[in-house]
Parts: structure tokens; sequence; C-alpha cells
């Protein structure tokens, strides 16, 4: 189940009206679900159902120690964090990123990591998709015990209190967290697979410095670099996703942000094309087939007489670009038709309008 992005607490207080809500940590590692077996065999699955039980061969020798033996099978859905136990601290994605994908063995682990647990989903034979997540938090708690530094229940309070929720958001962002993720507790607050929901949203803190969410976007073409970058590309030309007509659609071109070691691996990853939507003023030399979704940041959003990201659900015949658009990271738990869809992005582009007219009434006020 996945969490749609939103811009504040107020927005969220909005969408949630007479919901009792809670609020857990939204931790910045790799979402798994922990498939446990009446044999005592662990399967653990990342995004898309991707297999990664090889991944993280530490997870699987450990869920014999935080389980309760009354538990005999159980799905779990968790995020897995890079984690020093000596300073109790929570590492970055970057850290975790440098393990091997498969194949790790425990004498080689260098990169230590703790299970953030939110939600279960099956236990001891009994499907829960279809409880309230109260209840299902409750079986979470009931049926595990707390390691510290290797197995711990997500941070979570209760509440619906502007004040409170502001105040839980600033400690997630200091615990080296990257916001919240916000739920509905009791009323519609089933497990829903493979959606994202309006029943969990996601308060990320870059929410107040930018466009609020950062997006998966699909590199589809290149730029040929000059100078320092000459033999390999110098900008990209990324897209989003268009679910109506299964097509890929311009957003931005992008060259900030990257080193020179993350050109050569790129340059040698992405190869020719198929058929894209963009504007005739983009004039890429080489084009790719879609095969990886990078997380890019932006400072806002802006209608595009060149782009043609979200074009006709906004404006009839313009579409939506990036503006000052920077890499965060490939996202390898993706595939490219699971990248921010078109829909989306005209979703932030309003929302992004409604919060620059508040802000500047709020500036009127003053």
């Amino acid at each position: 189940m996945l969490a749609k992005p939103t811009k504040g607490v107020t927005e969220i207080l909005d969408k949630f009206q007479e919901s009792e809500l809670t609020c857990e940590y939204k931790y910045d590692g790799e979402r798994a679900q922990i498939h446990y077996m009446e044999d005592g065999s662990v399967q653990i699955y990342g995004r898309n159902t991707q297999p990664i039980t090889g991944k993280y061969p530490d997870v699987v020798s450990s869920v014999s120690r935080f389980k309760k033996p009354s538990v005999k099978s159980f799905v779990l859905d968790c995020e897995v964090v890079a984690y020093d136990r000596g300073k109790q601290k929570i590492l970055p994605f970057q850290i975790l990123s440098t393990r091997a994908r498969k194949g790790v063995l425990l004498s080689d682990i260098n990169v230590q990591v703790c299970i953030f647990a939110f939600d279960i989903l099956y236990l001891n034979g009994q499907p829960l998709l279809q409880e309230q997540l109260k209840v299902r938090r409750e079986h979470l708690y009931d049926s595990f015990e707390e390691l510290p530094g290797t197995f711990q229940f997500a941070t979570a309070i209760i509440s619906s209190s502007l004040e409170e929720i502001h105040k839980f958001f600033e400690a997630s962002v200091n615990d080296s967290c990257e916001g919240l993720i916000i739920k509905k507790l009791i009323r519609d607050a089933t497990y829903e697979p493979s959606k994202r929901s309006l029943n969990w949203l996601k308060l990320k803190k870059d929410y107040m410095d930018s466009i609020g969410d950062s997006l998966d976007l699909v590199p589809i073409a290149a730029f040929h670099g000059r100078g320092e970058r000459s033999g390999v590309y110098g900008a990209f030309l990324l897209a989003c996703y268009d679910e109506k007509n299964e097509e890929y659609q311009s957003i931005c071109i992008i060259g900030t942000r990257f080193s020179e070691h993350m050109l050569e691996e790129r340059s040698a990853s992405l190869c020719d094309k198929p058929y894209y939507r963009c504007g005739d003023a983009v004039n890429p030399d080489v084009w790719f087939e879609p095969r990886e979704v990078w997380e890019v940041k932006a400072a806002d959003l802006s209608i595009s007489s060149v782009h043609c990201a979200a074009c006709g659900i906004v404006d009839p015949k313009k579409g939506i670009s990036l503006r000052f658009p920077r890499f965060l990271r490939v996202r390898e738990d993706k595939a490219p038709d699971e990248a921010t869809t078109s829909e989306q992005v005209a979703e932030m582009y309003r929302s992004q309008k409604i919060n620059h007219a508040n802000n500047q009434e709020d500036k009127e006020d003053d």
C-alpha cells in the first residue's frame, strides 16, 4: 500500500475530517515485506514484489528473535533502514544502498540495519487486509518483541491536533527521518495492496522549501557532454508516466548534482529508444528505452510550452515542467511504469498554486 503526497498538516486535517488519525515516522530506507512460513522459512520482498531475501541474511536470521513463540506465520510490512547501533542512530539511505543486491553473506556485512515495522497483513494463517489499522496494529504489537537496533516498531502517535502533529513532524526530522506518514486508524482503514490510497498521506520535510514532494521520473533521452563531460552524457531529459495513454511525457532537462562516476554509470546503463511525447523544441542526441527511475527534487512546477507532462489536464495545449530540478538518487525499487504519473504532476501543480496563494494572503495579512 502506498501513500499520496501532501503539502502540509492543515491539508491533511482537511482531507481527514472527523477521522481518527495516526502519524508514523517516514523512514529513509527500503520498503520490505517479511514473509514467515509455518515451516520456519523466510522470504523478503521489496516494492513491486521484487525478491530481496538475498540482500538481507541478517534480517532473515533475526526473525526468530523478535517474533513471539505463539507466532507461527506472518506477513510484516516494514522499512529496512541503515543503522549505527553504537550511536543508536538512523543512517541515510545512501549508506544502505552500498549493500550488494543479492548473495550477501553474514560475515561480509558492513552496514547494519534495523527493521521498523508498521503493519501486519497476515498472522497465523489468517489474512488481516480487511481489518482496520487499529486492529492490525494491536496484532502487530502483541506478536513481536522489540530488539533495539534490530527490530523496532515505527514511532507513532494518535492525534488530530495541528500543534501535536507539527511537533511530531519536527521530531521525526530531528531523528533523521524524512517526515511523516499519516493514516486513518479506524474508518476506511483497511489495507489496499499496490494502491496509492487517500487513506495514507505522506508529509516530507522538503515540502517547506520547495514543491513539497520529490518526483520519481524516467530518463528518456540525453545530450552529449562537452568540455570536462566530453565522452559521457552531460544532461538528461526526464519524463513522468501517463497511465491513460501509456506513454512517457517529458517534464524537464536535468544536468546538475551528478558526480563524474554517476555520469559514467548512467551513460553505460541507458540505451536506445521507443516513442515518447515531448515538444518540438527538445532535440536530444540520444533516446533511451525506459529502464530506470530517478528521484528528483525541484523548486516548483510551471506551465510549459516546451514539455508535455500533464498536457491537457491543467492547460488545454501546454504541459508542466520542473524549475531547477536536482537529482537525488536512482530508485532501484521502482519500475518505469511506477514513476510519478501525469495526474500526480497536475495535482502537485494545483496544490502548489493553492499554497502560493495562501502564502501571499498570509504576507498581506502580516
